[in-house]
């Protein structure tokens, strides 16, 4: 099926407005999605912890302990206070500069899914950078694989990098761990596929406005028929 247009979303009849925030909001979004309450919009109150986040928490508290119980183990070589100490140092710059790559793969992602208008933002209220493609309509996998990209590649690079350069492996695997969390709103996203994968969802960005939108195709059955004459058709564009 064709991707449709945001014209068709919004005034087609055969798509439903599943929700729409701003982009200062995507925090709010995540910690949903990652299975934590978000706190109500306008009051300052904490996000709160779910029974189910709980539980998600504790296993990755659990797994995270034990590749870190291991990884400190394997971080205990013969590299020098001195050298150590420097490759702390160095830590910040690298994921500066992958910071960089993260969103330049987002956007390559977008240009190779048919995007024309790609560029960078931020929000400093959602203290995030990001990469957007200006209303340009993906389906939910499509906007999982932009998520995932930079995850995949970033991480094999260092991954690689840690077997072959094992003399910078404080650099590497500190670098890997926190581009990992770093990642967080990424893995909300592909979460946010994975939960609704059976139903023919899409969104897109629109900069000018700072807003995301998720729609939802209708059924068939409260799909209104498209008009028979080509004159209507053309005079509701």
């Amino acid at each position: 099926m064709p991707r449709p247009t945001v014209d068709q979303l919004h005034h087609s009849g055969r798509f439903s407005l599943l929700e729409s925030f701003h982009i200062d909001e995507m925090t709010l979004f995540i910690f949903r999605e990652l299975g934590m309450k978000p706190p109500q919009a306008g009051t300052k109150e904490r996000p709160r912890l779910t029974v189910r986040s709980v539980i998600v928490f504790l296993l990755m508290a659990g797994a995270g302990g034990i590749v870190g119980y291991f990884l400190g183990h394997w971080l205990k070589g013969p590299t020098s206070g001195a050298a150590g100490f420097w490759q702390l140092v160095a830590v910040l710059p690298l994921l500066l500069v992958l910071l960089v790559v993260h969103e330049g793969i987002h956007a390559l992602v977008f240009l190779g899914l048919g995007a024309r208008d790609v560029g960078f933002g931020y929000s400093r209220k959602g203290l995030m950078v990001y990469a957007y493609s200006q209303r340009f309509v993906m389906a939910l996998r499509e906007n999982a694989l932009v998520a995932a990209m930079p995850f995949l590649v970033i991480t094999t690079g260092l991954a690689l990098a840690l077997v072959l350069l094992p003399e910078y492996r404080i650099l590497l695997g500190l670098t890997l761990l926190l581009h990992t969390f770093g990642c967080l709103g990424d893995f909300a996203l592909i979460r946010h596929w994975w939960k609704a994968r059976r139903r023919a969802m899409y969104t897109y960005d629109d900069l000018t406005e700072k807003r995301t939108y998720f729609f939802e195709e209708k059924p068939a059955a409260e799909t209104p028929h498209e008009p028979a004459s080509c004159e209507a058709t053309s005079a509701g564009r």
